[in-house]
This record gives structure tokens, C-alpha cells and sequence, in this order.
């Protein structure tokens, strides 16, 4: 018989989700690009970094899955 092996604390905590991790890629990649320090941005940079993630990260991920671009939310759209 197969014993299940219980997840430990640190295990579970140091696990990496594929998806938020290039999330973060993006999001420091937009960073760079438009020259913004999360740090000292003000509120108008951190949204704007935001939304560029957002839209990029979800327009990447609509192609890898082949899901249709039209079912990203544009930029800035409520």
C-alpha cells in the first residue's frame, strides 16, 4: 500500500504557482520598461503598472490556453 505523505508548513509555503510567477515577470518587466520604482510610485504610476499587467498577462496567457483575445478586458475599461 501506497502511504499519502503529508504536505509540511514549508513545503506548501515555499511551493511556486507557474502562473503568479509570470505574473510577476510581467509586473517587473513593465517596471523596467516605463522606468517606474514601485517604492516611490504614486497612486496614478501604480495603477497604470497594474493595469499594464494585468491586460498583458492575461492576453499572453488567452494565447497560450487558445482562449480569444476578445474575452481579455481592455485596458482601463471598468
Amino acid at each position: 500500500m501506497e502511504k499519502k505523505r503529508a504536505v509540511s508548513d514549508a513545503e506548501w509555503y515555499c511551493r511556486k504557482d507557474p502562473e503568479e510567477e509570470r505574473f510577476y515577470e510581467i509586473f517587473f518587466q513593465m517596471c523596467r520598461k516605463y522606468r517606474v520604482r514601485w517604492a516611490s510610485a504614486d497612486e496614478k504610476e501604480r495603477q497604470f503598472i497594474e493595469e499594464v499587467t494585468r491586460v498583458t498577462y492575461e492576453r499572453e496567457r488567452a494565447v497560450r490556453l487558445g482562449l480569444p483575445l476578445s474575452e481579455v478586458r481592455p485596458a482601463f475599461s471598468a
